[in-house]
């Protein structure tokens, strides 16, 4: 119950996250924008949310440290990748939303993590039987 609550909360707020870049790029928004930001967005949260799921269940070294990190690089990697495709800014444009993407991506990665448990030792590896053969 909690994967699916932290899955839409994370859903909800990186829609609104990639709105909010989208009027910073276009300057209005409009429905296409909003649109575009669904269509944009969820696949990129599914990806993110069932790689973090994996994460949190099956390591002893999830913390909210390793999500802010894991989750900014993956922002920032996703941003380039988007807006690489549409080339419709500039190359110094992309950069600064690239790192915007990331900042929010490290902001949504801890929220999922904090929503999930927010402790190490909440994940299945960590509370799985040791196997001393």
């Amino acid at each position: 119950m909690r994967f699916i609550f932290a899955y839409l909360t994370v859903f909800i707020l990186g829609i609104f996250s990639v709105i909010g870049m989208e009027a910073i790029m276009y300057g209005e928004i409009t429905y296409q924008l909003v649109f575009a930001a669904i269509l944009f967005a969820a696949p990129l949260i599914l990806v993110g949310t069932t790689i973090a799921e994996m994460f949190y269940g099956f390591s002893k070294n999830a913390t909210a440290k390793r999500f802010i990190v894991w989750g900014f690089l993956f922002g920032v990697i996703a941003t380039v990748i988007i807006t690489s495709i549409l080339q419709l800014i500039s190359a110094i444009m992309v950069i600064l939303i690239s790192l915007l993407g990331g900042v929010l991506c490290a902001i949504l990665a801890w929220i999922f993590f904090a929503i999930r448990g927010g402790q190490k030792a909440s994940g299945k590896a960590a509370t799985a039987p040791k196997n001393n053969t």
